[in-house]
This record gives structure tokens, sequence and C-alpha cells, in this order.
């Protein structure tokens, strides 16, 4: 169990106190927080959407017809079960932001995962989805004692804190004490001048700005944020692309896909610590160049005295961060005034220009920004065969090779300014030792005021009495990174593959015991992240398949199989969801499973620019002198230069008046996208067709911005590549392959490489129509017109059967009942 040592409380609290008597006598009306879910509405049975990351229709199906989804086979036959076909890419940022809000990409905001930026003047790639800002924390409504320092300045909260104190001291002292009224009064006195200072002094605490906030760009409600409104109760759990949009009185949801961790990562940071003399990077920096995804970090630890003490990092102290920056702001003020002489403005400039360098120490791509991080110490020792781990103020034992339970941690940033977070490790090895930290995940019971978990934040605590204690929050559930850069065993990825989804069951459980709302949407990664791993071990023709590595045995959800089947095993726990859902289901209920989209093996990857070279779209500069010179800004002739491409399958005119140096007339842009698709349709490498579809964006997705603004979220071009293909790896970032030629000149190098990633079975960049997802229902129902279904049938279908309005924007309609 547990042990947890007693910590010392800061001599600040009494001036929390203090602020805290500001806040009760305070008459200034407080805004309310959104209503909780009330008991469903109308007629009808409830409704219950599960969505299921990356679940591929063919896999499914071919499962199912083998007789190893038996929930699934019985769903089928007694209802509806086919393909659904996801958006153009078919990739989970598109597929999600579809199928919450029934609109388009273009309609929606959201086209992928990335997108190319013009926003600096030259063309670089940007976040498609989510988008790091700094937040006012004004408008934040951080709540509490912030948000009164936050609205009213320090000045009337110190002020009003005084005068309570005051009055409630003095009847104090003349009822309780007896004291006369001028011994009271300063008694009194002095004991406002106390809580008035520590308001003072606390309220200089209280940040203007948090760094690193990160936004929603789907600029449209999910369904049941709709069905809610219209007083229908709904619930969305691990709901992707949700977080920071509006909430409704009898909506419930937990953030899912977007969600960054505590230290405002997209993706997480996790840590390795060891005791390895071949690693380098020794605490606080530690060293980032192991971790080829850039979200780990290895720190060379010792032993010394039988212990290894170091610490956590966690989130930047931006509280630190806005102190340098108000000093700043006040020397500048004064060395602006005009009756500063020069022997005085000297050593304030000194002073401003030393405090200008550690500020930019805080930057999040600055080499020192770890100086300015809050810590928590990690203390190991050895227990016997086992190691005590001690995080914060809480010790576990833990044995090679295990998991520890959660960790709750606390980050002080200021007396009123606390970063809550839950994690935990696991020993990986003993000799030489290493410990695995995982990502600081934001705790759903104590939440960021900055980055809220759910919303209402209320319903955050009810989880976690639901869940029995805490659990992970982090948007990119389980440990694919770790897995990509190979500094972790599969082993460790299969168990975090357990932990993910037994919360996520759990959760799912125990809501359905409740009977307070209407619509359950329900959301599971875990299809996803194992097929993204392991399509090496279950595809024998990938290039990194090894028979004996496919052929090794693991526990996996208690069954013992070889690495070769995980990707089946997953889809029987799929199964295994959708069983015990069915089963807490009344006749008249509905049940629905979407995903966003389908997977294959990833093969082979496509550069992209090296191909649009190679038909004459793309011109490489004649003065190149490196093949380190790759990227769009250093290695492509702008004048010469038709399109490009960046992000998963997309392909950008370099046009005139939207790129920094485009060429390309609008007149001309349908022809030349029309060639680019044509020769991309007729693509083959050697005797294998490549290219399975291109679909200019022009006409297939109508939103509020034209075609051909530097703000339309939509790429011009979309490239599907077949089974077995996707984009390069290179590709990404827009950036070329290149190789040197016979005669010393830099040159387009090969189009097609080997997916030597253990990042092994992806759908990006495939043909929606390849990797379709799964769609399921208990009852019977078609397409209006015929069509396949699509993952923009879900919202428009389920706000029917909870009897909602379906909202302009849906592109389609609601699915037929038959």
């Amino acid at each position: 169990m547990p042990q947890r040592r007693p910590t010392a409380r800061p001599w600040s609290n009494l001036c929390v106190l203090g602020a805290l008597a500001a806040h009760l006598v305070s008459a200034l009306p407080v805004a309310a927080s959104p209503t909780g879910a009330q008991g469903a509405a109308g007629g009808g049975g409830r409704v219950v959407v599960l969505g299921f990351d990356g679940a591929d229709w063919r896999t499914t199906e071919r499962l199912m017809d083998a007789g190893q989804l038996p929930n699934l086979a019985a769903l089928r036959a007694a209802g509806t079960a086919g393909p659904l076909v996801s958006t153009d890419p078919a990739e989970s940022a598109a597929g999600w932001a579809a199928i919450n809000t029934g609109a388009n990409p273009a309609k929606n905001g959201v086209a992928s995962f990335i997108k190319r930026s013009l926003a600096s003047g030259r063309i670089a790639p940007d976040f498609a989805h989510v988008r790091p800002t700094t937040g006012q924390v004004a408008e934040l409504e951080p709540g509490g004692l912030i948000g009164l320092f936050t609205e009213h300045g320090r000045e009337r909260v110190a002020l009003g804190g005084a005068a309570l104190a005051f009055a409630l001291f003095f009847l104090l002292a003349r009822l309780v004490l007896r004291a006369g009224k001028g011994a009271a009064a300063l008694l009194s006195a002095l004991v406002a001048a106390g809580v008035g200072y520590g308001g003072w002094r606390i309220g200089a605490d209280v940040p203007r700005s948090v760094p690193g906030v990160w936004e929603n760009q789907v600029g449209l409600d999910g369904f049941w944020i709709h069905a809610a409104r219209a007083g229908q109760p709904s619930v969305a759990l691990d709901a992707a692309l949700a977080l920071g949009r509006p909430g409704a009185p009898g909506a419930r949801t937990l953030y899912g896909l977007g969600l960054p961790d505590l230290r405002g990562e997209s993706n997480g940071v996790w840590a390795i610590y060891t005791t390895d003399e071949f690693a380098s990077g020794r605490p606080p920096k530690g060293d980032t160049r192991a971790s080829k995804s850039g979200t780990g970090t290895v720190f060379r630890v010792d032993w010394k005295d039988g212990a290894i003490e170091t610490t956590v990092q966690g989130p930047v102290d931006f509280v630190g961060q806005d102190r340098v920056r108000r000093r700043i702001e006040e020397l500048q003020a004064r060395l602006d005034s005009a009756d500063i002489g020069f022997h005085e403005a000297k050593p304030l400039r000194d002073e401003k220009a030393a405090l200008q360098e550690t500020l930019d120490e805080y930057d999040p791509y600055s080499d020192k920004v770890y100086k300015h991080r809050a810590t928590q110490p990690l203390v190991v020792r050895r227990a016997g065969d086992a190691f005590d781990v001690t995080l914060g103020s809480v010790t576990q034992r833990v044995a090679v090779g295990q998991w520890s339970e959660l960790y709750r941690l606390r980050f002080d940033l200021s007396p009123l300014v606390k970063a809550h977070a839950v994690t935990r490790v696991r020993v990986v090895q003993d000799e030489p030792f290493e410990l695995y930290v995982d990502s600081l995940h934001i705790d759903p019971e104590h939440q960021a005021f900055w980055q809220p978990v759910t919303e209402p934040r209320s319903f955050g605590k009810e989880l976690v009495a639901m869940n029995g204690g805490p659990f992970e929050t982090l948007g990119w559930g389980c440990m694919t990174n770790q897995q990509k850069d190979g500094l972790l065993p599969v082993e460790a990825f299969l168990e975090d593959v357990e932990f993910t989804h037994a919360y996520r069951r759990r959760l799912t459980q125990e809501m359905l015991k409740q009977r307070d709302w209407r619509l359950l949407f329900s959301v599971f990664t875990v299809t996803d992240r194992v097929q993204h791993i392991l399509y090496r071990c279950y595809d024998p023709q990938h290039p990194l398949h090894d028979p004996e590595e496919a052929a090794t045995k693991v526990t996996f959800f208690g069954e013992e199989i070889s690495l070769s089947d995980v990707v089946p095993a997953i889809y029987r726990q799929m199964d295994r969801v959708v069983g015990e859902v069915r089963a807490a289901l009344a006749p008249d209920d509905t049940i629905m499973l979407c995903a966003d989209h389908g997977f294959t093996s990833y093969r082979r990857g496509l550069v992209v620019n090296n191909w649009l070279a190679s038909e004459g779209f793309l011109t490489l500069r004649e003065d190149l002198a490196s093949t380190s010179q790759r990227d769009l800004g250093s290695a492509i002739d702008w004048s010469k230069t038709q399109a490009y491409s960046l992000g998963l399958g997309m392909v950008y005119l370099n046009l005139a008046g939207r790129e920094p140096e485009g060429i390309v007339r609008r007149e001309d842009a349908p022809a030349i996208l029309q060639r680019i698709r044509e020769r991309f349709l007729a693509l083959q490498d050697g005797d294998t067709p490549v290219g399975s579809s291109a679909r200019i964006i022009e006409g297939l997705y109508d939103g509020p911005i034209p075609w051909g603004s530097p703000e339309h979220p939509c790429a011009d071009l979309m490239l599907g590549l077949g089974e077995y293909y996707r984009v390069a790896w290179t590709s990404v970032e827009g950036k070329l392959a290149l190789k040197e030629a016979p005669d010393g000149g830099i040159v387009v190098g090969d189009l097609f490489e080997d997916n030597t990633s253990p990042w092994s079975g992806d759908h990006a960049s495939n043909d929606p129509n390849v990797v379709t997802g799964i769609f399921f229902a208990n009852r019977k129902v078609r397409t209006a017109d015929g069509a396949p279904f699509s993952v923009l049938d879900i919202a428009p279908t389920v706000l029917g059967l909870v009897g909602a309005p379906v909202p302009a924007e849906c592109d389609r309609p609601t699915l037929v009942l038959e």
C-alpha cells in the first residue's frame, strides 16, 4: 500500500485564509456552474453510441465470420452492420470531428492532425485539430480566490479582507474575550492589517496569463450538446476534440483526444531514469536525443548511499514567469520616464537585460526551460528484490517488470496556484537500473483551471467516485511514442493498453447503471493504438515482421497469446464491451457503434514531394549544397514550383496571392489539380498500383471559408493511397528525400521507402474506401440515398432518435428506420 509521509504547510497558507475571508465578505455575484444532468425526458428508450477508434470493417467482418466476435455477430444478425466511410483524409482528428458534428471538415474546421500554416510568412506544418495559445486568466474563469483577485484586483480584495477581519475579530473580542472597545479595536486593527497585507502579498502572485493552453479548432458543437439543449440529458466519455467547447445544461463531458498533459504537451511527455553508464544527460536537463518522437527524456542517475535522489519535472512556473514579465514592464516604464538620469538608468537597463535573458528561458523551445519547471522529489531505494519508489510524499513498493498504482502529485506554483497530476511508474530492469515515469496526467478531481478535463468541472469528481479513484486523462492514451522510440519493451505497452482500457470500460459500466441520462456516447481508443504498434506482428509481409518476435508469448487480458494474435485480441475486447453494454440495455433502447476510420498494414511510404518533383510539379533549387537542405524553405525553387505537399497526403498549390511566393493563377488551378490527380492515380511501385483515390477539395467539401483563402482548413487535393501504403515519415513535415548525384549535385532521391518503424499499421493518407470503419445498430437502418454509411450519418441519426432538432450544419439526413 502507498505510504504517505507528512508534508509541511507553507506559512503562506495563513495569507490564503485571509484572502478567503475577503472572498466570504464579498457581496459580488458569482457565476453559477452549469446545471447537472436531469432525469431522462420524453418517450422512447435510451441511446448508447460506442465509438471504437480505428475499428476496421474488414478485420471485424473476418473475425465475426471466424466466430471470434459473437456479440458483434449477434448484433449484426439482429440489426444492421456494414462499413463506415470516413472523411478524406481518413484519420482520427477529421473522423471524430465529423462524427461529433455531422458536418464536413471544411465546415467544422478540422480536416486533419496537420495543416500548412502561412502565418509566419513562410510555409510550415502546424497543428490542425488543436492549437497552443496563451490563455488570459481573466478569460479562463478560474473561480475561487484566483477569480476574485483577477476580477477585482489585489487592492479591493486586500481592503475587503481587512474590513471583514476587523469586523469579525472585533465581535469575537467583545463577545468571547470580553475585551473593552478600545482593546478590541486595537487587536482587530492588528489582525486586519495582517490579513490585508497577506491578501496584498498573495495577490501579487496571481498570474495574468498561462502559456501553453490548448484550444480546440472544431468550430461546431457535438451531438450530445445539441441533445442536452433539447432537454435530453447526455453524457460523453473520452470524447475526441471536445475540449473547450461550450457545454449545456444537462450535458456532461469527459474530454478525450486533444487534451494535453499537465505540462501542456499535446501527446504527453515521459521520462526514463537510468544508471546505464552509456546514458548521457544528467538531471535536471536530461537527454532528449534518444527519443526520436521528441516526447521522452532520459536522465542518467546514480546510486548514492543506497538511494537515487532526483526530481520529476512538472509544469513551467508561469507564476514566476509573469513575475519576471511584470518587473520588466516596471523597469521599462521607469526608463521611459522623462526625469530619469543616466546614473539611475544604467542599473535599471542592466537589470532589465538580465531579466529578459531569464524570460527567454521560459520559452518552451528554449534548451533552458527545465530550469523553470516546478518539481517534486523522486527517491528510489532497494527493498530486497523490489524497490521503494517515492514520488512527492508517497512511497510504493514496485518489483522489476511491474507497474505502480497511480501517484497523485501537487506542484505548488504559488499559495493560490497549484497544479495536480496523476502518474505511475514502472521498474523496467534492475541492472543497470531503469525506471519509467509516465506522463503527468491532469488530475480529474483537481483540474487545472487553465485546462479543464471535464465539462462541467464537477463531473470529474463524479467520475473519480465512479471509478473508485483517479484515472489517466491524457487525450492520446497508451504508450505508442515510447514504442516508436524503442525505449520500452512491448510488454509494457500491452500492460498500458490493459490499464487504459480497464478504467474506460469501468466508467462506461458505471454510467450504464445511472438513470439520469437519455444519451450516452463512450469512446474506446485501444483498438487504434494496438494496430498502430503491432501490425508488424499481424502482417507477415511487413518489412519489420520477425517470425520469432511474432511467435513470442505474452499475457494479454488474462489470455496467453502470441504477439501475432494481439490485433485480433483487441477486437475480442471490443466485442466483450459490446456484449456488456447490450446486456445492460432495455428492449426499447438503441445501441449504435461507429469508428473514425479503419486500418491497414503500413509497409511502404511514398515521399510525396519527391513524386511531385519527378512529375515536374515541384522544382529543386539549383544551388543546393547538402542533402540536409530538404525542407520546404531551403530545398524548393518557388519560382518554378506549382505544387507541394505536407501532412498526411495533403497537396497544396503554390497559389498566387495565397502562398508567399505563389505563381499559380486561380484560373489555372483546376487544370493543374486535375493533372496531378490523373498522374497520381496512374502511380505504381514496380507492378503495384499505389494511387487509389485523389479528390479535389473544392466542390467536395463546402464551408464558411471559401476555397483559396489562407485560412481554409483543407488541402487543395487529397491523395488516397491504396492498401499497404502511406505517405512516408519524411512527407509529414513536408520534407524531401535527397541524394548526391555522381557529378556532386543534389537531386531527388527515391520515391518509395520501406516502413521500418514499429508504428507499423496506419490509415492516414489511405483512400477512405480502403480503410473503412465499422457501423452497427440494433435496429434495421439504411441511408436515405442508398450511399454507404458515412461518419456524417451518426450525429443527425442520434439526434433524431432522441427527438432533438437536427442542426442545419449537418450534411446528411438521419438514417431511415426500416
